[in-house]
């Protein structure tokens, strides 16, 4: 077990809500398998999140249920808010040593007579390297084609919907979306759910459950769509990246299949795994296509500045800039491609760069 991971493991339950509470969670359920916390992962002011990020005991992981779509233990929490809220940090003394504080590891690991061992190299973060399970495509036949009503008004062509194997669950009343590595393997599946009550408790993405096995994946270590959009980034050296998969649907929907570079990177993170990806693919231009939020100006500024750092990030490896709404043309928690092909030109035509 690597020192990160023994860190995460050896902390209680109750040090957990601690934790997490000093990093703005203003409420949270303990239950006997999770503690249920505010989505602080992804929104900026507690008061506007829902309880639906998770922190399961038995594995000591969190996943949220709303915007991220993705699993990741209590340094990766940390990570997300100190970015989410624009804050510099460094990762060992404002993370490692925060979590250490307290921990429940044994005082025998922590004796004066330790060898020395240089701290920072210790704890530094690890290289990425991850192994999606890939899944039995069989498991989609208990599902069937049903180009539903709502889809279809969203933008998005019944014959888009046949090529990325979009279903139907009829018993749960829930759009199903396949998930696919880059080379065409199912490694997750995911609904989208229909029903207004579910809507409205901000429960419209969860990963499916067929026979107890729950079919999740770690959604920052792919990109949703790259399967059958990657020859097209190739040939153009461009990449978009949308938050969610409807956005995949929908740009193929206005401008074709042979012209669709339309990725997802299910949340509103662009992790550097997902990079990785994209520049494998050939992508020499990125471009981050967020959904449109913030509600007061302190929001807003917040909102571009991760924006902003996202693409810092990448620019010594390529172009980067993303989508920014300066003439009001879309709604609040709209996507760049929910207006229809006029306003995604207007936005991408005034795309900022860094």
């Amino acid at each position: 077990m690597d020192d990160l991971n023994e860190i995460c493991q050896s902390l209680s339950d109750e040090r957990v809500i601690e934790l997490v509470t000093e990093l703005g969670s203003d409420a949270y359920q303990d239950t006997a398998t999770a503690i249920i916390f505010k989505t602080i992962c992804h929104n900026i002011d507690p008061s506007n999140a829902s309880m639906k990020l998770y922190y399961y005991k038995k594995n000591k992981l969190f996943h949220c249920y709303t915007g991220c779509g993705d699993s990741f233990d209590l340094i990766g929490l940390f990570k997300r808010r100190y970015e989410l809220l624009g804050i510099k940090y460094n990762f060992y003394k404002d993370i490692v040593l925060k979590l250490k504080e307290k921990s429940d590891l044994a005082p025998a690991q922590q004796t004066f007579y330790e060898p020395y061992e240089p701290q920072f190299e210790k704890y530094k973060e690890k290289e990425i390297n991850v192994q999606l399970k890939v899944l039995n495509p069989n498991l989609l036949n208990v599902y069937t084609f049903n180009p539903t009503p709502e889809w279809l008004n969203d933008g998005i062509s019944e014959e888009v919907m046949k090529r990325f194997n979009i279903l139907y669950d009829i018993k749960e009343n829930k759009v199903i979306i396949p998930h696919y590595n880059e080379k065409g393997e199912l490694i997750g599946i995911r609904g989208r759910a229909l029903n207004q009550e579910s809507v409205e408790a901000g429960i419209k993405y969860m990963p499916v459950e067929i026979e107890g096995q729950l079919l999740n994946h770690p959604l920052g270590y792919n990109l949703y769509g790259l399967n059958l959009v990657k020859d097209n980034i190739k040939r153009t050296g461009i990449a978009l990246v949308a938050e969610g998969e409807k956005s995949v649907l929908q740009y193929e929907t206005m401008f074709g299949k042979e012209n669709n570079i339309c990725v997802a990177a299910c949340g509103s993170s662009f992790h550097t795994y997902q990079f990785e990806l994209l520049a494998a693919a050939g992508a020499k231009t990125i471009l981050i296509c967020f959904d449109k939020e913030g509600e007061t100006w302190k929001e807003q500024q917040l909102y571009y500045n991760k924006l902003k750092k996202i693409c810092l990030k990448y620019k010594n490896r390529c172009k980067m800039g993303f989508l920014w709404d300066t003439k009001e043309l879309l709604n609040l928690k709209d996507s760049p491609f929910d207006k229809g092909q006029e306003t995604f030109k207007k936005l991408y035509k005034g795309a900022i760069y860094v």
